[in-house]
């Protein structure tokens, strides 16, 4: 009798490394402050072993950061053209809110645009089959990604804070008393408002209100859905 059952792998046997499970892996520890070595540990394999597979750790976080945003395109399920942008918006958000890492290689150009490009092309392509294409689409999307990654900045700073065991108000606080007291009164005035990290990281209400003047300007448009 011939057994047609492939062999099993054998007891503590590590499994097979591809591009995939070492990217995949990367995500999982974070792309902030990804140490090679420990990348190595936890793949059980060498440090000499991951150079096989990447050239280098920002090459290995290039092709990481651009999984991550490849995989953060919401589902498209026939939702409008306002819905459909707060979702890419939201996964947006989501994905660079874990990892500030991306916002700090993308502004110090260690990565460029490729990130992105997957991400991009999906929002455009979610808008076309809604209606909107060429610069309108462009230009929500430019809006969007202004909004959102501004508020990831901003909720990344708050993270760092409480990391320090601080907050925005107590910083504001100790900052505003280095100032004479009839200094800065239009700040002093706004101070609570200044010190709201919910509102500062929020990027809901000021999407919204370019989806609203967006919509008055497509409103004569039947086309758009």
């Amino acid at each position: 009798m011939v057994d047609d059952d492939p062999p099993s792998r054998g007891v503590g046997r590590p499994r097979r490394l591809t591009l995939e499970r070492l990217l995949d892996t990367a995500i999982e520890m974070g792309l902030a402050d990804l140490s090679m070595k420990e990348l190595a540990v936890r793949l059980g394999v060498g440090i000499a072993t991951l150079y096989r597979y990447v050239e280098s750790r920002d090459a290995l976080i290039r092709l990481a950061a651009g999984r991550q945003a490849s995989r953060a395109a919401p589902a498209d399920t026939g939702q409008d053209w306002q819905a459909i942008v707060r979702d890419y918006a939201a996964s947006l958000f989501n994905s660079v809110g874990q990892e500030p890492a991306l916002v700090i290689g993308f502004l110090e150009a260690r990565w460029g645009i490729a990130v992105e490009l997957e991400f991009v092309d999906g929002f455009l392509g979610a808008l076309a089959a809604r209606g909107l294409r060429g610069p309108e689409a462009m230009q929500l999307y430019r809006a969007m990604a202004k909004i959102v990654l501004g508020a990831a900045v901003a909720s990344a700073h708050f993270a760092a804070l409480a990391a320090r065991g601080t907050r925005q108000v107590r910083e504001l606080t100790g900052a505003l008393a280095a100032w004479h007291p009839d200094e800065l009164p239009h700040l002093r005035a706004a101070a609570t408002d200044y010190a709201d990290e919910a509102a500062a990281s929020d990027w809901r209400a000021p999407l919204d209100a370019v989806l609203r003047d967006a919509a008055a300007r497509f409103a004569a448009d039947a086309t758009i859905r």
